[in-house]
């Protein structure tokens, strides 16, 4: 029996995990006696931490603020590390998290909507409302991923539409209510500020039922892990208990994030770092996440609050986890092999409804019919309403023409730079919004704009090129060892997107009064674009498609592979660079003028890839056309469905892409 319980515990105390987990103990001690120091020197140690001296304005905001944060800094890493590490072991996904899955992003967007719009006689619902947005999204995501032969990658693809369906959806509605986006947004990307102790009392009893139930299902966890068949023959209920650990995993999301807005990665990073150090049974994965998550989030926030106290701007909690955690999945993709070996998931037989001449045709069409019912059409709410003359006739179609070609211009480049980068990269699945083109762009027009204070459109385009590029070639050094598994580039390049989509809301938390106009620029909306902005955006569009048509032959060898490329004589590298190079300038030149769109460098490429246009020159007219009526119906859209008001083009147009994507995936099951 002595020899058991010594085996236990050499098990439980893991010399890697016990380590980090001691020294981030040891940090926040550290902090805790750094914020107590003045008032130990006073002798007012533990007056200020139970008694406060209410004529004492510094112990009042010690005692009021500065403690109740340290204390939800430690409740909300143990929480959210705890609900990662249960998702990670019912799933047997070292991906898996609340942030990954879309739980976050499902609570975040039932809480948006409850705040914005329920009554007040509704508040003491805002907690299931919480809790069904990130059931329902976790569900969602289940039924795309399940019964797949590579169930790993498909949760985190179907993790990746769902958070961009509802990230769109919970754009709108702050777009729409002005007067609470400072405020929702600060919330949205995770603040830990307190004013009382309200918060802590309403996510530590949660917690603890929450930390209970998972303890003690941690036997079950163990037959969970081994699979399903496994734990079934074992006499565990599988279903059951899978639903009954994740019901209490987004309990205990929803109730963090309810008290302390989304705060990201956090619960990817720490249980991965765990189980890279050696943590393999459930138990003492589930104790050793909820104390070391708890730890690192303190020692974060730490940081975050001297940041804070430089200039007086406030960086949120959320932002700076996520900058720190999103690493993370780079690493874990090093470390786990989760990679398929083949992309025949991604292949997809032609559909040879008519010919490509006659789609053309039809697509052509289509972009010139469609230009004029976007001119001189529009839909009040009741009626179509046809424009036909009056004195305000030439300002309205001038107008309405602005934002038209701004989109359809946009929408040509995004699908010759994801056309670009799908071929160069050979990944089908690869585009400027997912592999961080896109991302990387807007933010370095952000601090372009915000810290140094560009102004000029030709500067703003040159350093969001540059900051494509960069993006870009960082992705495909991180891949390049791994490009018999294109699937490697999309996760590298999401992990790149979430780490720059970090910085960027640290960013516009410092944009003062510039945070309205920047949002909206980040959803994608044509509103603030002039003609010849447009006309110089269509001129760089046209040049440089141009150019790589006539380098068509060349980018159909590259498809090839490199081996093949350069068996047939081409310089695969500099030739690799330089199209990489057109594919982020175009990127830039979209994000430029209408910000960074969701989706259409993806979707324009894949659909015409799907439609047969497969050699080199096809496959990128084919592309332009489809993504120019693409972004011109999301434009049309975006100005006649909610009319009066007015909807980023952006949004709708990932809405219309994650609609896609979730068709094909929920068609190829």
């Amino acid at each position: 029996m002595s020899g058991e319980t010594s085996r236990d515990m050499s098990r439980f105390f893991y010399r890697g995990p016990a380590l980090l987990c001691l020294a981030l103990a040891i940090c926040s001690v550290a902090i805790l006696i750094n914020d107590l120091w003045p008032f130990l020197q006073k002798g007012a140690g533990m007056n200020v931490l139970f008694h406060p001296d209410e004529t004492d304005f510094d112990q009042i905001l010690f005692h009021f603020s500065t403690l109740p944060r340290i204390t939800m800094a430690f409740i909300c890493g143990a929480g959210l590390t705890l609900a990662g590490a249960a998702i990670q072991t019912v799933l047997r996904n070292p991906l898996a998290s609340p942030t990954t899955l879309g739980v976050g992003a499902g609570v975040e967007f039932a809480l948006t909507v409850f705040l914005l719009l329920a009554p007040a006689a509704l508040a003491p619902f805002k907690e299931a409302a919480a809790l069904a947005g990130g059931m329902i999204a976790l569900g969602a995501v289940y039924l795309i991923a399940s019964r797949r032969a590579n169930a790993t990658l498909w949760l985190i693809l179907a993790g990746m539409i769902i958070n961009l369906m509802l990230q769109s959806g919970t754009q709108i509605f702050l777009l729409f209510n002005e007067q609470y986006l400072q405020s929702v947004f600060m919330w949205g990307a995770g603040d830990l500020a307190q004013n009382g102790w309200d918060s802590t009392q309403f996510v530590l009893p949660r917690l603890l039922v929450g930390v209970a139930v998972v303890l003690l299902l941690s036997r079950p966890l163990d037959l969970l892990a081994l699979g399903d068949d496994t734990a079934s023959s074992l006499g565990a209920r599988v279903t059951i208990l899978r639903l009954l650990i994740l019901g209490f995993a987004v309990f205990i999301t929803a109730s963090v994030i309810s008290a302390a807005g989304l705060i990201g990665f956090i619960g990817l990073a720490v249980p991965a770092a765990l189980r890279i150090a050696g943590l393999t049974r459930s138990r003492d994965l589930m104790i050793y996440s909820l104390l070391t998550g708890g730890f690192a989030l303190l020692c974060i926030d730490f940081i975050v609050r001297q940041m804070n106290g430089l200039d007086g701007d406030i960086v949120p909690t959320g932002a700076a986890t996520a900058l720190i955690g999103a690493p993370f999945i780079i690493l874990i993709l090093r470390k786990a092999r989760i990679m398929p070996g083949q992309q025949s998931e991604d292949h997809h037989p032609d559909q040879h409804i008519v010919s490509k001449n006659l789609l053309s045709l039809l697509l052509v069409l289509g972009l010139v019919t469609g230009l004029g019912l976007s001119l001189f059409v529009s839909f009040n709410g009741h009626d179509f309403v046809f424009l036909t003359g009056g004195e305000s006739f030439h300002d309205i179609v001038l107008q309405r023409s602005e934002r038209t070609f701004a989109a359809i211009i946009c929408g040509a480049a995004l699908a010759v730079s994801g056309t670009l980068i799908q071929r160069v990269g050979r990944n089908p699945l690869a585009s400027p919004e997912i592999t961080g083109v896109s991302s990387a762009t807007a933010l370095a027009m952000i601090i372009a704009l915000v810290f140094f204070g560009f102004g000029q459109r030709a500067e703003l385009m040159f350093v969001g090129a540059a900051g494509g590029i960069i993006s870009l070639f960082v992705l495909l050094l991180l891949c390049r060892k791994f490009t018999h598994a294109p699937h490697y580039l999309l996760l590298n390049g999401l992990a790149l997107t979430a780490i720059l989509g970090a910085i960027v809301r640290i960013a516009l938390t410092r944009s003062g009064t510039q945070t309205s106009m920047l949002i909206s620029w980040l959803a994608g909306t044509t509103y603030f674009t002039r003609m010849d902005e447009v006309l110089i955006v269509a001129g760089v569009t046209a040049a440089l498609l141009v150019v790589v048509i006539a380098v068509r032959r060349p980018l159909e060898l590259a498809s090839f592979g490199n081996d093949q490329a350069t068996s047939l004589g081409l310089g695969i590298s500099g030739f690799q660079f330089f199209i990489m190079l057109l594919a982020a300038i175009l990127a830039a030149s979209a994000t430029l003028l209408v910000g960074p769109l969701s989706f259409v460098g993806l979707m324009a490429p894949h659909l015409a890839r799907i439609a047969g246009y497969r050699l080199a020159g096809g496959h990128l007219l084919g592309a332009v056309l489809i993504g120019a009526n693409v972004m011109m119906v999301a434009e049309w859209m975006a100005r006649n469905m909610l009319y009066p008001q007015q909807l980023p083009t952006g949004l709708i147009a990932a809405l219309i892409g994650t609609a896609y994507f979730l068709f094909l995936a929920i068609r190829k099951r």
